[in-house]
């Protein structure tokens, strides 16, 4: 589910809600995709969006996945959830692009998804009906779970680029990384995980070990994301090492897709 690298502040406080609530919010069409841009460093163009969960809660407003997915993944819920912002995003990347904006977005999954024997199938289905591209959809996985699951992962991820999908690699870094793993045919972008990226501009064992991050994914015909990115020092040493796109406040925090489309707008004003 797209809550992995969501840091991002509610509106509310983040306390988990009582799950009979959180099945009303479902039903009641309360959870909704937010979204955050991936932006080119170099050419300052928005070449992706990646969804995060939100709760628009009619009392208390915006909550943050920490107040729902937890309880969510406890009681078998999440493939519901995930299922719904699929949609919901899937739909936001039509409406953009009929008003101009050719804009893919991009969802982080779970390791149950590499269980369904259909998930391509299925996703191809959603794309035609909305009348996109499988180039317009990346599935994110987090390293952790390609790690464990990699033998389930590896034919899954070769047909989803197989079928014109983007896939990535989120939270690149953490543990033992899956550099051996780095081929084109299982990935289309590398995500690194934040804590190599915060502070990067003044810690060298940080730009050694992105150097090469980055250096094996170039290699590898990856487009490597460095997430979390706040501060234009970090922002000008990632730049020096040579990473092709930021994700973080430096930029736009998540907001919703209508507010995205603003923010686009003043964006590429400049």
């Amino acid at each position: 589910m797209p809550t992995h690298q969501d840091h991002s502040p509610a509106s509310a406080p983040a306390n988990a809600m009582p799950i009979e609530e959180i099945w009303r919010a479902l039903v009641n069409d309360q959870l909704i995709p937010w979204f955050q841009p991936i932006v080119d460093i170099a050419s300052r163009k928005v070449i992706a969006a990646e969804a995060l969960a939100r709760w628009q809660h009619p009392a208390l407003g915006v909550l943050s996945p920490v107040s729902f997915v937890p309880a969510m993944e406890e009681r078998g819920m999440i493939r519901e959830l995930t299922e719904l912002i699929l949609e919901k995003s899937l739909y936001a990347c039509s409406d953009w692009q009929e008003r101009g904006h050719d804009i893919p977005v991009s969802i982080n999954l779970t390791s149950m998804s590499l269980d369904d024997d259909s998930l391509c199938d299925q996703l191809q289905q959603k794309v035609r009906i909305l009348g996109l591209e499988p180039a317009k959809l990346t599935l994110e996985f987090s390293e952790s779970t390609l790690r464990q699951h990699w033998l389930k992962a590896d034919a899954k991820l070769a047909q989803l680029r197989a079928a014109g999908f983007g896939t990535g690699i989120d939270e690149f870094g953490i543990g033992v990384t899956l550099t051996d793993k780095l081929l084109s045919s299982h990935f289309s972008m590398l995500k690194v995980d934040r804590a190599f990226v915060q502070g990067v501009n003044a810690n060298q064992h940080l730009q050694a070990i992105l150097r090469e991050d980055i250096s094996l994914a170039k290699a590898a015909g990856l487009t490597t994301v460095a997430i979390g990115v706040e501060d234009s020092a970090d922002l000008a040493t990632l730049t020096e090492l040579g990473c092709d796109a930021v994700q973080g406040y430096i930029c736009s925090a998540p907001c919703a897709a209508a507010e995205f489309l603003q923010w686009i707008s003043e964006w590429e004003k400049g």
